[in-house]
């Protein structure tokens, strides 16, 4: 026998302690929604991203073919082009896996191919600022400026990415122009850092206005699906209500028809309720309610439906069921709900009971309305002979009028 104490303190499950060791590593929802959608946007721009820094590469090593030694340009341009191939295959990765549900693992790859990246273009630079005239050097600082800020574009939803770049690669090149010391390359260094600081804020400011956005956005996708919850659940027991179970009982019969799958309908019609609530009052009803919605959650599967209709009578919609399955869940629904008693305050031990009809269709077979008119009529019948007792009947597919029957309709209208 399955007692449920009630005392008036009120209602609820304890929670157990939290593990500080879970606490530390399980992510924080909200932010991996937020990671994932970042990381979706970086690697949406990472195709386009890649192929305007390898022609960049490109034209840079043409432009310096004949200042710097072929084989130093290139070797930087093979390292590249492999990296970017290599950084390619993380995209195509990324977009073709399942589900992602922590995105940490993802954001270190990010950051070290970014990093890679990053120092491949600054040892680059620090070869290349110290060949050719004036020009050359000035086209080469114009293209590291266009690569860097191509980047913060690209790397725009993730500052973590963009630091991870830029830091290494901009090192390089700042180091290298300050090493030269000459009236060109010092003015040079102090305009790329402040270029710097500006893709730096311009990058942050960026990385913040994508993150309110996806607050925005996440908020609204939750408060969306709570309403919607909340249009579709009963707020007592926390089962589907009476409208949404209509809605469900089409769809499982139109993919039984379609499929060719059989189905069944249980209604469950509480006994004695009426005397729980004369006893008890009306809190103590709506605990047995909610415990009687308990017990059906217990026995169904995650595709099954327990619905509450209205007052004390409910239904499971179970799709792809054979007969004796339902008849098993039937039956071990009626178990459950006949051993409950409910311990209430003064010393009560109130107890409800239960009246089941059972309604199933063949492959194929399956009605709404009919599943809905014989699982009725079967719970009637349970009630009426006695309670406590399951009555299983099969809902006939609607018969084919005759010819005949055709003619006399046609000739009564």
């Amino acid at each position: 026998m399955v007692r449920i104490c009630q005392t008036p303190a009120g209602l609820g499950r304890v929670p157990r302690a939290a593990d500080p060791r879970l606490s530390c590593s399980a992510p924080d929802p909200a932010l991996t929604g937020a990671d994932i959608e970042r990381l979706r946007l970086v690697y949406g721009n990472f195709p386009l991203m890649l192929a305007g820094s390898a022609t960049a590469g490109c034209v840079l090593v043409a432009l310096l073919y004949e200042t710097v030694p072929h084989g130093t340009l290139l070797l930087w341009l093979l390292s590249l082009l492999v990296l970017y191939g290599l950084r390619l295959l993380e995209c195509l990765a990324f977009r073709r896996a399942p589900g992602i549900r922590d995105p940490r693992a993802w954001i270190g790859r990010l950051q070290i191919s970014a990093a890679a990246s990053g120092l491949l273009w600054g040892i680059g630079g620090t070869v290349f600022l110290g060949h050719g005239g004036l020009p050359y050097q000035l086209f080469t600082v114009l293209v590291f400026s266009g690569v860097a800020a191509g980047a913060m574009t690209s790397y725009g939803a993730m500052w973590r990415g963009y630091i991870s770049f830029l830091a290494p690669f901009e090192a390089l090149v700042e180091l290298r122009l300050l090493f030269e010391h000459t009236p060109l390359h010092d003015p040079l260094a102090v305009i790329n850092l402040l270029f710097v600081s500006v893709m730096l804020y311009s990058a942050f400011k960026t990385d913040q206005a994508f993150g309110n956005v996806l607050a925005i956005t996440a908020e609204n996708a939750k408060l969306t699906r709570a309403l919607q919850y909340q249009a579709t659940h009963d707020p007592l027991v926390d089962l589907v209500n009476h409208r949404e179970f209509n809605t469900r009982l089409i769809d499982v019969v139109d993919g039984a028809v379609i499929g060719k799958h059989p189905c069944a309908l249980i209604f469950i019609d509480l006994d004695r309720f009426k005397e729980v609530n004369d006893q008890g009052g009306h809190a103590a009803g709506d605990e047995a309610l909610r415990r009687v919605s308990l017990i059906l959650k217990e026995h169904i599967r995650a595709t099954d439906t327990a619905a509450r209709l209205g007052g004390d009578e409910f239904a499971i919609l179970l799709p792809g069921c054979p007969l004796e399955r339902a008849e098993a869940v039937a039956r071990g629904v009626l178990t459950a709900i006949h051993d409950f008693v409910l311990h209430w305050e003064g010393g009560l031990y109130l107890r409800v009971g239960a009246s089941i009809g059972v309604a199933y269709a063949v492959a194929g077979e399956a009605e709404a309305s009919s599943l809905l008119r014989v699982a009725d009529a079967a719970c009637y019948a349970a009630k009426n002979a006695g309670r406590g007792r399951v009555i299983v009947r099969r809902a006939a597919p609607p018969r084919e009028p005759s010819r005949f029957e055709i003619e006399a309709l046609r000739r009564s209208v």
